[in-house]
């Protein structure tokens, strides 16, 4: 039980005649009496106010949360007792690894009557991590003092995922032609692809060769085959998993960041009724699942990148194309997420993938690191500036010449802001299928 500031008050107030009090005792009499009263009333408060059992507490949430996105969590509170009553509630998420906003709010509930609040969490990394008690405190029925318990909740367990929300929404958007608002470019290129979908008539633009010559001659005017994106294509999500992908940037790893614009990509794939499969290494292949269709195997994907966190370790490259190489042998489009800051470590990822490049399509897809660009562009003031301001010159240089190496061996490179890498790798893949690389 915790006095409320309105008992202190009255409290005070009755001290106050002893302090003042006459020779004859009458201000400690006076005191007496009404401390005697105050105590009366206090003992009545707590008989009628409810016990802690006329409150029911849950909790409601997704069992799969999303990582490094507003995940809301919704508490209701339902008041079976015959009187109203001023509730605050405070929530135990993770202590580790998560951020909540909102966690203790207040509530007015009549007699009987039933409310909610909202707040949410924000992962910052995958696994299993699991609630803490519903913590709720309520005003007595006199406002003399303040009751504190815990709600029973039995639903605690939750598994932090890759952004699922992300996936969510680009369904949404799909569904209402909204992609483009998102960045991202849905249309085809007109008489690309490979699959023949039909004739139509021959425009300015179309290339002599997609002229059906036949058909034009029938029609007297010219006629162009109009084709469209090949389906059952095999697209390989390939996830570096090593020291350089350690990094964070802002609360998530590299690591995450790839993740997340790895499912989403793997989502426009599984729709576009491709193919996908999930390889992930560090030093050793951690995973690989063979490329396969259907939106079970996104789930399976999905489910096993839950848990898998980057290790402190060097990649191995070599193991890992030939690993692909000898596991997946039908062309594919291969979209490794890795990053080139470390020099030593282009070039064995520029020596192998090399060979992978003769076979299969690559793409290289790597992170701009936000604050390397911004100190190699800071006027120095300090000699420790001019040094840092050297060293990230330096870094960006050979960054830079790792993918013109790549590029010039027919690899696609994707270098973009973290905030630009699920839109940049979907727009490259939807261009890739649509000029018929794959």
């Amino acid at each position: 039980m915790i006095p409320s500031r309105r008992l202190i008050i009255l409290v005070l107030a009755g001290i106050l005649p002893m302090l003042a009090g006459s020779p004859g005792g009458t201000g400690i009499m006076i005191s007496l009496i009404y401390n005697g009263m105050l105590a009366a009333a206090l003992i009545c408060d707590f008989l009628i106010t409810a016990r802690p059992a006329g409150f029911t507490l849950d909790r409601e949430f997704e069992y799969k949360m999303s990582l490094g996105a507003e995940n809301p969590v919704r508490v209701n509170v339902k008041n079976r007792t015959s009187h109203p009553y001023r509730v605050v509630i405070k929530d135990e998420p993770p202590a580790i690894n998560f951020t909540a906003c909102g966690l203790i709010r207040e509530l007015r509930l009549a007699a009987g009557a039933e409310d909610s609040v909202v707040y949410r969490v924000i992962p910052a990394k995958r696994g299993d991590y699991s609630f803490g008690c519903l913590n709720f405190r309520y005003f007595s029925r006199m406002g003399l003092f303040i009751r504190q318990a815990k709600g029973r909740c039995e639903n605690r367990e939750i598994k932090v995922y890759p952004n699922l929300i992300d996936i969510r929404r680009h369904a949404l958007k799909a569904q209402k032609g909204f992609l483009r608002e998102a960045g991202l470019r849905p249309t085809v290129i007109k008489g690309l692809g490979t699959d023949f979908e039909g004739l139509r008539d021959y425009v300015p633009d179309d290339e002599y060769r997609r002229v059906n010559w036949a058909a034009s001659a029938r029609r007297g005017k010219l006629v162009s085959n109009e084709f469209q994106d090949e389906k059952s294509q095999n697209m390989l999500l390939v996830l570096d998993s090593g020291r350089m992908m350690t990094t964070h940037v802002d609360r998530l790893s590299k690591f995450d960041l790839a993740v997340n614009a790895a499912l989403l990509l793997g989502y426009v794939g599984v729709t576009r009724d491709d193919k996908v499969g999930l390889a992930v290494f560090d030093s050793r292949m951690k995973l690989f699942l063979p490329p396969k269709k259907g939106k079970g195997q996104l789930q399976r994907i999905i489910s096993s990148l839950y848990n898998i966190q980057p290790e402190v370790v060097e990649p191995d490259f070599r193991g890992a194309c030939h690993y692909i190489m000898e596991n997946n042998r039908k062309r594919s489009l291969v979209c490794l997420f890795t990053d080139l800051i470390d020099a030593e470590a282009s070039k064995q990822l520029i020596s192998y993938v090399s060979v992978m490049a003769r076979k299969h399509l690559v793409v290289c897809i790597t992170l701009i690191d936000s604050d390397l660009v911004k100190t190699s562009r800071t006027l120095p003031v300090s000699s420790q500036e001019m040094f840092e301001k050297a060293v990230a010159e330096e870094v960006l240089r050979e960054r830079e010449k790792a993918m013109a190496v790549l590029r010039n061996m027919g690899v696609a490179v994707v270098n973009v802001p973290p905030e630009e890498l699920s839109v940049a790798v979907i727009n490259q893949y939807l261009e890739l299928k649509a000029r018929g690389r794959i």
